[in-house]
């Protein structure tokens, strides 16, 4: 960056001062700091008001990992700086009918598992479906941003599912809806910034002197801007022998109120292991020293694929262009087959089968381009910040799974478990409001865990002790063996004593075979019905599928003894909560 001096009205000092920021910046920054100065300077004074001339905008979205949420607060900040005043809700927060209200509506959501919205949204997507209940909406504009994930067969289902029905109810498109994959910062980029074209405005008027929510704190941290912390400790809590282990780490905290409650998790920014980056390299017949670029910035290859790209999955652009590279016949046909053709290959291929199989010598900026990024991965803090202020605690057990009969271990599992005492993780806060306490102290808590599932719940009892609040608490926990596998043992016996913990149920599968998790709550049913009637709260946390399985059994076990559908009513009074993984 150049300056003429003679171009600006500044001093030589505020210029300095101006260009040394401005070095500093990255390109988000850079763009969102040129809109903030924009609307001050047409701004007469603090009594400016917010309120533009456009219409009100509700931009609603669903998410498990963020990605939707911060999409909508960038939406939101790009109206505030044309003067169109606009609300971020939550889908969980939304109901329908509250629409009939609304003129303009713009939906962000993800798709998860097998075609489902994000956990939270599913009372809104069902009471949307229902036709005694969904209303008529005839007087709205819509749009839809559906993030998914191609390799998967659903791919952005819920995201089409919503299109669909909002137009069925008599609603009309704003623009089109755009269909992301895992890559999907630009493509939604370009999407919001035709979103902003489409919503009718007269002149912008002038804003308030109050940065936007996406950019109001220069040191927030997110996936783009991560914090970076030394590791501790790392312990293994479980059998040595075990072969897929839990660990316990602790990360040192250096900074004054991280935005972390109990119930939140970090997002943590793993590295590829040396050994795949080097196969990479080697298949591509590339050198890691290459310069190239991504997301603006300029780097070694080895550093591009070491943090910044998957090299487990491929994607359907790297398939296109290893098909293009190759000139095979085999790769073209799988291409021009179309998308179920494609994911069934990619189901049988990770990337350096494909590599192997099918020798090329791709260019280093296409391959860092069609790559799919490296996505975080999200751990539940095990501990609660005003407890232990100066420490993060994970629970983290290594993920392993078969693929084309070999043995996989998980990125994030396997980085994380091979750290030593002095390494760094980059990591960022991500907010998970639905698994928080409810706000009624009185309310008992029944505390469902499966494994690492543990984790919050150990920072949930650490709060409840530290705050002295008297909460009815049931813990139900379950693991492989009780001498090698009771996660936290101490700690729990320790809060049972105290009175924190009213109850503790265990279940240890290889020890008890024939025992599941929903069985300490079914063989006290009677307690386990009164808390209920009494308000209180389910939390369920672990593996997908077997806390599915025990929800199941206790939805039937309540609607037999408190009446059919009751258990919908928990979950619409939102005294259910899931962390499923």
């Amino acid at each position: 960056m150049t300056a003429q001096a003679s171009a600006h009205p500044f001093s030589e000092t505020q210029w300095r001062r101006i260009h040394a920021l401005l070095e500093d910046l990255d390109e988000r920054q850079v763009l969102w700091l040129s809109g903030y100065l924009s609307g001050r300077s047409n701004a007469p004074g603090p009594s400016a008001q917010t309120t533009g001339s456009g219409p009100a905008v509700l931009i609603a979205y669903g998410t498990e990992t963020d990605n939707s949420r911060h999409l909508a607060e960038c939406l939101k900040a790009q109206c505030a700086e044309h003067g169109i005043t606009a609300d971020v809700q939550d889908l969980a927060s939304v109901r329908p009918r509250q629409l009939t209200k609304r003129k303009h509506l713009v939906v962000i959501v993800a798709t998860h598992g097998d075609g489902e919205p994000p956990e939270p949204a599913h009372p809104f997507f069902e009471e949307l479906a229902e036709d005694a209940t969904a209303p008529k909406l005839a007087g709205l504009r819509f749009a839809v941003l559906a993030l998914g994930d191609s390799t998967y067969e659903h791919f952005c289902t819920a995201g089409r599912t919503l299109d669909v029905r909002l137009e069925a109810l008599g609603g009309q498109r704003l623009i089109e809806r755009q269909e992301c994959d895992v890559d999907f910062e630009t493509p939604a980029r370009e999407w919001l910034a035709k979103v902003m074209e489409a919503l009718p405005r007269e002149t912008p008027l002038p804003v308030a002197n109050t940065p936007s929510l996406a950019a109001s704190d220069a040191r927030a941290f997110d996936k783009q801007h991560p914090l970076e912390t030394e590791v501790l400790v790392n312990q293994c809590l479980s059998a040595p022998g075990r072969a897929n282990p839990i660990h316990h780490l602790e990360l040192a905290l250096d900074i004054p109120d991280f935005p972390a409650a109990p119930g939140d998790a970090v997002g943590v920014l793993a590295d590829n292991p040396p050994q795949q980056v080097a196969a990479v390299l080697d298949a591509s017949g590339l050198s890691g020293e290459q310069p190239v670029v991504v997301d603006g910035l300029a780097q070694p290859l080895v550093q591009a694929l070491r943090q910044h790209r998957d090299l487990t999955l491929p994607g359907g652009r790297l398939l296109a262009y290893w098909a293009e590279l190759t000139g095979e016949a085999k790769l073209k046909s799988v291409v021009d087959n179309g998308t179920r053709s494609q994911r069934a290959f990619l189901r049988r291929h990770q990337v350096l089968d494909l590599m192997r199989r099918h020798p090329a010598r791709p260019d280093a900026d296409m391959l860092v381009d069609v790559l799919r990024p490296l996505q975080p991965r999200l751990y539940d803090l095990a501990n609660s910040l005003d407890v232990e202020e100066d420490t993060l605690h994970l629970t983290v057990k290594r993920f392993q799974y078969e693929f084309e009969g070999r043995v996989e271990t998980g990125i994030a599992s396997r980085y994380l478990l091979d750290l030593q005492p002095g390494d760094r993780v980059r990591l960022y806060p991500h907010r998970n409001a639905r698994f928080h306490l409810p706000d009624d102290p009185r309310a008992p808590l029944i505390l469902v865990a499966e494994g690492t599932g543990i984790a919050p719940y150990r920072a949930f009892i650490q709060h409840l002790a530290r705050t002295g609040r008297h909460t009815p608490c049931w813990l139900v926990f379950a693991e492989q063996r009780f001498e090698e596998d009771f996660l936290y043992q101490l700690a729990f016996q320790e809060a049972r004593r105290r009175g924190v913990l009213e109850r503790v149920d265990t279940v240890f599968q290889v020890d008890q075979p024939n025992r599941a998790l929903a069985d300490p709550l079914l063989d006290h049913a009677a307690p386990f019905i009164d808390w209920l009637k009494r308000g209180a709260h389910l939390y369920f946390c672990g593996d997908k599928d077997r806390l599915g399985d025990t929800e199941a059994r206790l939805r039937e076990a309540v609607d037999e003894r408190l009446g059919a559908g009751h258990w919908k009513q928990l979950s619409k009074a939102k005294r259910l909560h899931r962390n499923l993984y």
